[in-house]
């Protein structure tokens, strides 16, 4: 059925190929459209139903009067996993009389003993539905997760949205009847169709670069042999051509062009690691927008990333049963079946200076930390109070890129 992960453009800046990799999902897209806002929201119909009182019901007049948050997610969706904190904040700040939040299992691979391992791992208030039909995703037209549709008392579709985008207050306005306008997802559909072949073609590898129109939404998606990235800037794109290496790490000499772009890769077989698939869309990016990219070490200031406690009893181990994710953005740094070396990138994202994994941690982790952009003082505390960890100043010799126009 689905083939997808959404991931918003606030997120596009981080170096995607390494959550490309480990976050791929099987299947091929159908043809039901995300519902329309004001239009009857369609059955919910589980195979299984955990964590609701016995014999409770899903139907649409059972629910009746209280609006109800979907939020569709997989066990092995990584971005899915780093939404957990914030729908759970979320379901204690509202009033369960008007509120029910369920969360709707995508994968029909995924039976209730799958979620039920997960649950004892990582907890999840509300409800959640296990659908071993994949009818219920099917019916809503979710191809992208994580995906959350809003529903009013009436039973009626109010918006189709990312988890990230939902606030107490908004919701609470629906409660009220007020008129709220949610940021919706990318349309998926639209952009898959658009960049489609014919059916009967199937290339064995496609990759193009092309000038993207001003108001073009920035968002990326990505799948078992495509990546989709829309409405990036030059920098974002190398920089997502160079996995290791953060937007920080350009050299103040660097020269990018100016304007937004799109790029689409497409292909049969044979890819399947970042070391492979990095190559093809540096050459994408550099020869189509006349650039010259070239690596440099320079010494520079860096934050070390160390460990404080030996025993490591504030990290904790990922529930995640496959995909990965990390990213920061809007003050909070998300990350879901993610290492120590994605820690301190987002880290260095977050902070905008070179931050170095010296903390000898293996293994993956969840976690979510909150403090200021380039803020490294409040990132120490947070850091400290959280994970027992604490970033030191040094200085390192560090690869560096420099830009420049193609003579």
């Amino acid at each position: 059925m689905k083939a997808f992960l959404y991931v918003p453009g606030s997120v596009l800046s981080r170096r995607f190929l390494v959550v490309f990799i480990s976050a791929m999902f099987l299947g091929s897209l159908s043809a039901a459209a995300l519902p329309e806002p004001g239009t009857p929201a369609p059955p919910l119909q589980f195979t299984q139903l955990l964590q609701a009182p016995p014999r409770t019901k899903t139907d649409w007049e059972s629910l009746r009067g209280k609006v109800v948050v979907l939020e569709f997610w997989e066990t092995h969706c990584g971005p899915c996993i780093a939404e957990i904190p914030h729908l759970s904040k979320l379901i204690a700040e509202l009033d369960p009389a008007k509120f029910q939040f369920i969360s709707v299992d995508g994968d029909s691979q995924e039976d209730e003993k799958v979620v039920q391992e997960f649950l004892t791992k990582r907890k999840m208030p509300g409800w959640v539905g296990v659908d071993t039909t994949g009818s219920v995703a099917a019916w809503y037209g979710v191809k992208a997760f994580p995906t959350t549709i809003i529903v009013d008392g009436q039973g009626r579709i109010v918006a189709v949205t990312h988890p990230q985008f939902l606030t107490t207050a908004d919701l609470q306005a629906v409660a009220d009847g007020k008129g709220v306008k949610f940021k919706p997802m990318l349309d998926m559909n639209a952009l898959v169709k658009s960049e489609s072949p014919a059916p009967d073609v199937k290339p064995l590898f496609e990759l193009s670069l092309t000038k993207a129109p001003p108001d073009t939404k920035n968002g990326m998606m990505f799948g078992k042999g495509r990546i989709i990235i829309s409405g990036s800037n030059a920098k974002a794109l190398i920089s997502n051509a160079y996995p290791n290496l953060p937007e920080d790490r350009f050299l103040p000499t660097s020269v990018f062009p100016e304007g937004l772009y799109n790029l689409h890769a497409t292909w049969s077989a044979g890819v399947d690691n970042n070391n492979q698939l990095a190559p093809f869309l540096q050459m994408a990016i550099t020869y189509g927008l006349k650039l010259q990219v070239e690596s440099k070490t320079v010494t520079k200031k860096v934050y070390l990333l160390k460990a404080i406690d030996a025993d490591h009893k504030l990290l904790t181990p990922s529930a995640s049963t496959g995909g990965s994710m990390s990213g920061y953005w809007d003050g909070k740094m998300r990350l879901a079946n993610s290492s120590m070396d994605n820690l301190a990138n987002e880290l260095e994202g977050g902070l905008e200076v070179p931050v170095i994994n010296e903390t000898g941690i293996e293994g993956k982790f969840d976690a979510e930390l909150e403090f200021p952009a380039k803020d490294v003082e409040a990132a120490k505390a947070v850091l400290l109070k959280t994970l027992d960890l604490d970033l030191i100043e040094a200085e390192r010799p560090i690869q560096m890129l420099e830009v420049s126009p193609r003579e």
